[in-house]
């Protein structure tokens, strides 16, 4: 098992969001980093206008690290 760590950022368009070419470029950039170590999901919320990014990792340090690198991406949109 390792840490887990969920980030909801708030957003006007969550479509456009998980659609942005950058956004899923750094998704597959940290999971290729990860690569068995660890895995993001960026999802929509169903009931929310946020994006709800979550990361497992080897530690909480670099779970929180990948997170905040994602979610700066998703605030700069």
């Amino acid at each position: 098992m390792y840490p887990q760590l969920l980030k909801n950022v708030k957003v006007e368009d969550k479509a456009a969001v998980t659609g942005n070419a950058r956004v899923q470029a750094e998704k597959e950039r940290i999971s290729t980093d990860l690569g068995e170590d660890g895995r993001i999901l960026l999802r929509e919320s169903g009931t929310e206008p946020v994006i709800r990014v979550m990361v497992e990792a080897k530690t909480e340090q670099i779970a929180r690290q990948v997170a905040e690198n994602l979610v700066n991406v998703i605030k700069m949109l």
